[in-house]
């Protein structure tokens, strides 16, 4: 049995999103044979236990030092520094896990972030990075949307430029690198740029088969009636306020409505912009919703809205997409890639002037057409059958380790 070192930062079954990857990918891997040691946050480890695991699955974790752990939740640059802190603490550990166990492979695989890299290339076996984002930019053009975050959208973007140039977790990792997974065209083109070899697109995101509805609904709206939806967390990037301006296009059709599932430091902005739209009667804010009752959100509603102006992937995508339903979005970073002209409709983010009129063509082309969101669905949920963890972990097996 080889041994596999991987670094999951993010791993905690309790969780979605990257959380839930990290758990995925150790289970993942273990399925395949592998003797599986994770390095993960110490913070992790109640989360982790209280579930069970395969024999060949192994966590140890990284405690911080001196307190340090409270830089996590600090604002601005601290979760720079606790990351790569917490990376070159993983891999003292792992330089000491190696001399006993001799690991055949190492892979780090959450977080994904190009610039932040890893170090555990230094151990001198062979080394998998990814998947992996960090190459998209949030539009200029879009600002408006940020409201008085920009700076600090600016400022990340001064950070990451900072981090490709001199942090040798990325410069020197992506030149020693077996092989670099990356989650979009953007990534992709900065990794070669900085010197990575055998470099590939693959997404940062898969879906477990509980996920999944038990009996699949192919979307089939009312005449005169679609129900839109949008989830995720109010982040400035997360392109809420753009929905909004949309939907303040279409309040004039009452049988289009929208429900924004979610919650975060955008809150008041939202619900302020709610009223100057006069948009109470369209829209509906759930507030925050737990994980596992999402899904009753994705099947009950029949377009799905994903507008962010800066993300790798976006796991909400592929999860509306489990449920049948269509997605209408920005032609940009890895939405682009996910969504396909039989899955939905991308529009341009050339400005949000053009934006905003496709994006609302977008959802008239879609009410006032219920068989194509019909076909849409169905061609949907065909794709996203495919983006489950089993399928995942056999790709990046079969393609981009070496054995």
């Amino acid at each position: 049995m080889k041994k596999l070192l991987l670094s999951v930062f993010a791993c905690d079954p309790s969780k979605g999103s990257e959380d839930g990857n990290g758990w995925n990918w150790a289970l993942g891997l273990a399925g395949k044979g592998y003797d599986v040691h994770c390095l993960t946050r110490s913070v992790n480890k109640e989360g982790i236990e209280q579930h069970s695991k395969p024999n060949n699955v192994t966590f140890h974790y990284i405690v911080m030092p001196l307190g340090t752990e409270k830089l996590f939740h600090a604002p601005g640059p601290s979760i720079y520094m606790y990351y790569m802190l917490w990376q070159w603490l993983a891999y003292k550990k792992a330089a000491g896990l190696h001399k006993q166990l001799k690991f055949d492979l190492a892979h780090h695989a959450t977080w994904g972030s190009l610039q932040m890299g890893s170090f555990l290339y230094k151990l001198d076996i062979p080394f998998v990075f990814g998947p992996a984002g960090g190459g998209q930019i949030a539009p200029e053009a879009f600002k408006s949307y940020f409201k008085g975050y920009w700076a600090s959208e600016v400022k990340r973007e001064k950070v990451s430029d900072m981090l490709v140039k001199y942090n040798p977790a990325c410069k020197n990792m992506l030149k020693k690198a077996y092989s670099v997974m990356v989650s979009n065209r953007e990534t992709l083109a900065l990794a070669k740029l900085v010197g990575a070899k055998n470099v590939h697109i693959s997404l940062d995101t898969a879906l477990p088969d509980s996920f999944f509805p038990d009996q699949l609904k192919i979307k089939s709206p009312q005449k005169d009636k679609l129900q839109l939806l949008w989830v995720g967390r109010f982040m400035p990037r997360k392109g809420v306020l753009l929905v909004l301006e949309v939907m303040q296009q279409l309040k004039s059709y009452p049988g289009i409505t929208l429900t924004v599932v979610g919650h975060g430091e955008m809150q008041q902005e939202i619900e302020d912009c709610i009223k100057e739209y006069g948009l109470k009667n369209t829209v509906r804010l759930t507030g925050k919703v737990p994980y596992e009752e999402v899904r009753t959100y994705y099947d009950s509603h029949d377009v799905f809205f994903f507008t962010s102006l800066r993300d790798s992937n976006g796991v909400q995508v592929i999860e509306a997409m489990a449920f049948g339903m269509p997605v209408i979005t920005l032609n940009l970073h890895g939405q682009g890639i996910i969504v396909s002209d039989e899955t939905g409709i991308r529009c341009s983010p050339e400005s949000p002037a053009i934006a905003v009129a496709e994006l609302k063509e977008a959802v008239l082309e879609l009410y006032n057409n219920p068989a194509k969101v019909s076909s849409m669905s169905a061609k949907a949920a065909k794709y996203a059958a495919k983006q489950k963890w089993p399928e995942k972990i056999n790709d990046t097996v079969t393609n981009y380790y070496p054995f």
